[in-house]
């Protein structure tokens, strides 16, 4: 298993990186591949922001240094937008790096990271029922299954649905690795 797992603000040279790996389905993987798509907005976000502190946020995703990934964190609400706040997160990982736990330790992080920084009380993720993959990763953090979101995301011609999972602050050990 790899070493060190930091997470870091992304950089421009990160951004290349994941265009020249996600711009096909091989890249970005069946359940992440939704057409070829601007990255114009990512790279302003980063120039006004960082990618941190909006609606929709990033940071990439490192192992001994190397650059592994991404793992993002969006505006979700259940409610009043002033008081229903709750964060998705969703994790890429460059395609020379799956299989080999980083997924699920990388989200671990984001989760920690979002629990410490943010006041948000749960955090939630959805995934295809056919990713065992990451529904296995979910499940080794914490997340509950709360149930199928029925004909949810286009994708490859087609409407999926996506199971929706959602971890509650004090469901998470903060002090685990």
């Amino acid at each position: 298993m790899p070493d060190h797992l930091a997470l870091r603000p992304v950089t421009e040279a990160d951004l290349d990186a994941f265009d020249a790996a996600f711009q096909s389905e091989s890249g970005a993987t069946s359940y992440q591949w939704f057409g070829f798509t601007p990255t114009v907005a990512l790279r302003e976000a980063l120039r006004a922001r960082g990618l941190l502190a909006g609606a929709d946020n990033m940071l990439a995703v490192t192992v001994d240094g190397e650059l592994t990934g991404r793992v993002e964190w969006l505006e979700r609400r259940w409610g009043r937008r002033d008081t229903s706040l709750c964060w998705e997160i969703a994790v890429g990982l460059l395609p020379d790096w799956r299989g080999r736990g980083i997924g699920t330790r990388a989200q671990r992080e984001l989760v920690r990271y979002l629990f410490t920084h943010t006041r948000v009380e749960r955090v939630q993720a959805t995934t295809d029922p056919e990713n065992t993959a990451e529904i296995r990763c979910l499940e080794k953090i914490g997340f509950r299954l709360e149930g199928v979101v029925r004909r949810a995301q286009w994708r490859g011609g087609r409407w999926h649905d996506q199971l929706l999972f959602s971890i509650l602050r004090d469901e998470f050990d903060l002090t685990s690795g």
